[in-house]
C-alpha cells in the first residue's frame, strides 16, 4: 500500500551536489505544453488513465483528467472520477487520530492497549504517536485482498499473535500496515462509531470531500475510474474485483478524485484552511509534519502520516493498490528562492504505475518564474565513499533477517566480503565509511543503501532494507 521509490533514488549520499538552473524557452501556457507531455509519458509508461490537480498556494490552479476510466469502455478519465489511493489513505488516518487527540478523545502517547481492549500484550504496547510514524516495532501486511465486512477492522488485530511484535517499540522504523490500522482501529474505539464515519467526521466532511469514501458501495455511486493490469501481450485488463480488505482500511483503499485531493492539498498547504475556512485545526499540519524518526536507507524523514522530504521544503505520502497508483506531495519553495508553495496530486489506474515522472511534470509547469522561464534542475551525483571490510568485521553482520509476510534475506560473507541473498538472487555489499551502512548494486542500474542496527551490547540485531526493517532471526555461530 506504498508507491516505492526507484531504489536508485534512495541513497541519501548521492544528493550532495547543488542543482544547476538551466533556462529554457517560456511556454504562453505552461500547462497546456505539459499536458502534451504528460499523455507522451504515460504512453510510454503504458498508463491507462490520469487524473492530476495542481494547487499554488491557496487556489487550485489546474485540474485534468487523461485517458481512459475503463479499458473496455473508453469511458474518459474527468477530475472528478474516483482512484483508490493507496497509502496516501495513512495521512488521512493520521489527521483524524490528530483531531481527535487536539478534542481529548485520545492521547498520542499512551499504549494502543488503552483504547483497544483484548491484544496480545506485545502488541498492545506501541503509542499511537509511535504505530502513525512506523516506529512500533510491529511487522508490516501487505495484504489488499480480504474480507469485506467492517467488523474486521476490529476482530483482526485481536487475533494477531506475538509474531506481529518485530521489534521493541521506538527501536527504528519500519513501514507497518498492521502498525496503521491498529491505530485506526483506536479511533474507531474511542469514537465508538465505525472508522470510515469517524474519518468522514473528522476530516471528509470538513473538507468539504463529499464523494471521497472507503465503502466501495458508495465509490460505486460515483464515475470510478477502474484499476487495470498489463496483460503479457501489452494490453490491460479492468482488475476485477477491486482491491478491498477492510480489516486494513485505515492504512489503504481510500478512494478519492482529483478534485476532492486537491481540498485535502490546500489544507495541508494553509494550516488547515480551505477557501478561508478553518476545516481541520490549526496546527494540526504542523503535527503531522513534525519529525518523528529519520529513514537511515533513504535520508527521509516521517512524521505521523507524512513522508519528509529530504530537501526539507517537500512532504507527502505516495500509495499503491492492485490496479492503481498515487502521489500527493507538498513543494513549499524551489530550492532556490521562496517561491510559491505548490502541491500535486496524480491519480492513476495502472498497476505498477509510477506517478512521479507526472508529478515532475506538473510542478514545473507551475513554477513558471515571474519572468516566463522554466526552472529545470539537474543535479550531478557524487559517488559514496567505501572502504575495505575486514574478515573479521563482516562476521558481525552476517545471518537471517526476517519481516514476516514481507521479507526474509540471508546475509553470507564472500572472504572479506558480504553478499545479500533475496528474492532468488545474490547482491554484493559495499562497505560505507559509517559502520554497518551498505551498497547494493541493483541489476536493472542504480544502488540502493542498506543499513544494519545494532542493540543492547553492540550486537548486530536488524537490518534495514528500503522502508522496512528485518529482525534478525539467525546468526551463525562465533567461530573459536
Amino acid at each position: 500500500m506504498r508507491r516505492l521509490l526507484p531504489l536508485s533514488l534512495l541513497a541519501p549520499g548521492v544528493m550532495l551536489a547543488v542543482a544547476q538552473v538551466v533556462a529554457q524557452p517560456a511556454a504562453p501556457e505552461p500547462f497546456a505544453r505539459a499536458e502534451a507531455a504528460i499523455r507522451a509519458e504515460m504512453q510510454k509508461a503504458g498508463i491507462p488513465g490520469a487524473a492530476i490537480a495542481v494547487v499554488v498556494n491557496d487556489r487550485v490552479a489546474w485540474v485534468r483528467g487523461f485517458g481512459v476510466a475503463n479499458s473496455d469502455t473508453g469511458t474518459p478519465v474527468t477530475p472528478d472520477s474516483l482512484f483508490q489511493i493507496g497509502s496516501v489513505t495513512k495521512t488521512f488516518t493520521a489527521a483524524a487520530i490528530l483531531s481527535a487527540a487536539g478534542d481529548g478523545v485520545l492521547a498520542l502517547d499512551r499504549p494502543v492497549a488503552t483504547y483497544v481492549s483484548g491484544l496480545t500484550p506485545c502488541v498492545g504496547q506501541p503509542t499511537l504517536r509511535q504505530l502513525l510514524s512506523h516506529t512500533g516495532g510491529l511487522i508490516d501486511e501487505p495484504a489488499e485482498f480480504g474480507p469485506p465486512g467492517e467488523e474486521g477492522l476490529a476482530a483482526y488485530p485481536r487475533t494477531w499473535t506475538s509474531e506481529y511484535c518485530l521489534l521493541t517499540p521506538g527501536r527504528a522504523f519500519s513501514y507497518s500496515n498492521s502498525g496503521v490500522a491498529l491505530a485506526g482501529l483506536a479511533l474507531q474505539e474511542a469514537a465508538k462509531t465505525p472508522f470510515a464515519d469517524a474519518m468522514r467526521a473528522r476530516v471528509l466532511a470538513p473538507l468539504g470531500m463529499t464523494r471521497t469514501t472507503f465503502r466501495p458501495a458508495e465509490a460505486n455511486k460515483w464515475p470510478l475510474a477502474e484499476g487495470h493490469r498489463r496483460a503479457k501481450d501489452g494490453t490491460f485488463a479492468v482488475v476485477r474485483p477491486l482491491a478491498n480488505d477492510a480489516r486494513l482500511w485505515p492504512a489503504g483503499t481510500l478512494y478519492s478524485s482529483a478534485n476532492e485531493m486537491a481540498r485535502f492539498a490546500l489544507a495541508l498547504m494553509n494550516d488547515g484552511r480551505v477557501e478561508g475556512r478553518q476545516a481541520l485545526p490549526a496546527g494540526l499540519v504542523a503535527s503531522l509534519r513534525e519529525e518523528v524518526v529519520r529513514i537511515p536507507t533513504t535520508g527521509e524523514g516521517y512524521g505521523q502520516g507524512l513522508f519528509l522530504g529530504r530537501m526539507s521544503h517537500e512532504f507527502g505520502h505516495g500509495g499503491t493498490m492492485t490496479g492503481y497508483a498515487a502521489q500527493l506531495t507538498v513543494s513549499e519553495q524551489d530550492g532556490f528562492d521562496n517561491g510559491p508553495k505548490v502541491a500535486v496530486v496524480v491519480l492513476t489506474n495502472g498497476d505498477g504505475a509510477n506517478p512521479e515522472p507526472l508529478l515532475r511534470l506538473a510542478l514545473a509547469a507551475a513554477r513558471v518564474d515571474a519572468n516566463g522561464q522554466d526552472r529545470i534542475y539537474i543535479s550531478d551525483y557524487a559517488p559514496l565513499p567505501t572502504r575495505t571490510l575486514r574478515a573479521v568485521d563482516a562476521q558481525a553482520f552476517t545471518g537471517t533477517y526476517r519481516n514476516p509476510k514481507r521479507f526474509t534475506v540471508e546475509v553470507v560473507r564472500q572472504g572479506a566480503s558480504l553478499v545479500l541473498k533475496r528474492f532468488g538472487r545474490s547482491f554484493p555489499m559495499r562497505a560505507l565509511e559509517r559502520d554497518g551502512e551498505f551498497l547494493v548494486d541493483l541489476p536493472a542500474g542504480g544502488i540502493e543503501l542498506v543499513a544494519f542496527g545494532r542493540g543492547p551490547g553492540g550486537r548486530v540485531d536488524l537490518l534495514q532494507m528500503n522502508l522496512w526493517a528485518l529482525a534478525r532471526v539467525q546468526a551463525p555461530p562465533r567461530r573459536r
